[in-house]
């Protein structure tokens, strides 16, 4: 019996230290996998991190206002990023989620286009990363369906210091703003 409940104690010990390996080893502001962290999940199962510039200009959301409703939260940009790829696959423009997609810096090449609530992590973070313009709109991939035909409304995130709205929505997606890629590195 002794012999039985040695083996579950040192198998729940080495399930338990499995499941410890699953933690990222960065913290917010470290230069690590390609950019700068910027967020690190409560549970440490992953973290998200800055491409370490801007797209080299302001690019749209869309030519072509597309509806493409997708999520706010923090771990949805990626899946967003492909709902977006998905819905435009004819559009042969440089956008914002394809622009983020197509990005290779710092040996990666896994980036995308972040949710408005990563992007909101980049703003109080944006004193541990270079480059941000400090007064511009930064792009999101969530959007918001307007309920009626082509109204689809994207959300971005405005980094001006002087103002209180700071997460925004907008009809009008021809209009360029900043683009910062992000990708998630998941625990080790």
């Amino acid at each position: 019996m002794k012999h039985t409940l040695l083996l579950l104690l040192m198998a729940a010990t080495m399930l338990g230290c499995g499941a410890k390996d699953k933690q990222v080893s960065v913290q917010v502001g470290d230069q690590a996998e390609g950019g700068t962290v910027f967020y690190v999940a409560d549970d440490k199962s992953f973290a998200l991190v800055a491409a370490p510039t801007d797209s080299p200009e302001p690019l749209v959301w869309s030519e072509l206002r597309k509806v493409i409703p997708t999520p706010d939260a923090i771990g949805t940009g990626q899946a967003n990023t492909n709902a977006i790829l998905a819905a435009k696959t004819a559009d042969t423009e440089l956008y914002a989620a394809k622009y983020a997609d197509q990005l290779t810096a710092g040996g990666y090449s896994d980036w995308y286009l972040p949710s408005v609530d990563e992007l909101e992590q980049i703003y109080l973070q944006r004193d541990k990363i270079s480059g941000l313009d400090e007064d511009g709109t930064y792009w999101s991939s969530s959007a918001i369906d307007g309920g009626y035909p082509n109204a689809g409304y994207t959300r971005q995130y405005v980094f001006k210091q002087s103002t209180l709205i700071k997460k925004t929505t907008d009809m009008n997606q021809q209009t360029a703003y900043q683009v910062r890629a992000v990708r998630t590195v998941e625990g080790k």
